[in-house]
């Protein structure tokens, strides 16, 4: 089969250079976990599950293949460590000189076990919205 009679995909939709009031907008959205494109449909079921389209502007969440969100596996290790790295100043500088070494040992790595399942569905939000960034979403993408 050539290439040109390949079916299109969402994620071939061409990339657009964002501005910063789009880069505000999408900033707002993702924290209030809203839907990247029109910002009022949930992103989250209660159980933190990812809704399969925005129930407001019916854009599929998933834009690309069955791999789609591999690219949230970046920003929930990104989001893991900067959870571990403020949680350790906070302790240290508020412990200090007697910072319980041996209660860290244990307690950071049982506390990234736990935060990690935790933080997966938010690192999907904040892929879905950065990726709807930089390529906006077309016509086809909400029917």
């Amino acid at each position: 089969m050539s290439s040109a009679q390949l079916p299109r995909r969402a994620t071939d939709t061409p990339l657009e250079m964002p501005s910063v009031a789009r880069g505000l907008v999408a900033l707002s959205r993702m924290l209030r976990l809203r839907c990247p494109h029109c910002g009022k449909g949930p992103v989250l079921k209660w159980n933190l599950a990812l809704h399969e389209r925005c129930r407001s502007c019916n854009l599929r969440y998933n834009r690309g293949d069955r791999h789609y969100f591999g690219g949230a596996m970046f920003f929930g290790v990104m989001m893991g460590e900067l959870l571990f790295a403020v949680t350790f100043m906070l302790v240290l500088v508020s412990m200090w000189p007697n910072v319980p070494w041996d209660q860290i040992t244990w307690m950071f790595p049982l506390g990234i076990l736990v935060s990690a399942p935790i933080l997966i569905p938010f690192s999907k939000v904040v892929w879905l919205t950065a990726d709807v960034f930089v390529r906006p979403v077309v016509a086809d993408e909400t029917r």
